[in-house]
C-alpha cells in the first residue's frame, strides 16, 4: 500500500488533474478536467473515482477508474 501512495503522489506532482477510465462526463453542462487523485468525485462531480490495481502479465498496473 505504501508503494501505491508513493506512485499516486508522483503522478500528481506534475498534474493538477488526471484523466481516468470511465471519464464520460459529456452529459453535464461543464467541461470535466479529470480527477485530483484525492477526492471521491471528479472535478465536475459527475463520477465517483478511485485508484485501481491490476496484475497483468506479472506486472502491476495502477490507474484511476470511475466506479
Amino acid at each position: 500500500m505504501e508503494a501505491a501512495k508513493a506512485e499516486s503522489a508522483g503522478m500528481l506532482e506534475s498534474l493538477d488533474t488526471i484523466e481516468f477510465d470511465g471519464q464520460n462526463c459529456e452529459d453535464v453542462d461543464m467541461d470535466c478536467d479529470g480527477w485530483d487523485g484525492n477526492d471521491r468525485r471528479c472535478e465536475c462531480g459527475n463520477r465517483r473515482v478511485g485508484w485501481t490495481f491490476t496484475n497483468y502479465n506479472n506486472c502491476w498496473q495502477y490507474y484511476a477508474e470511475a466506479y
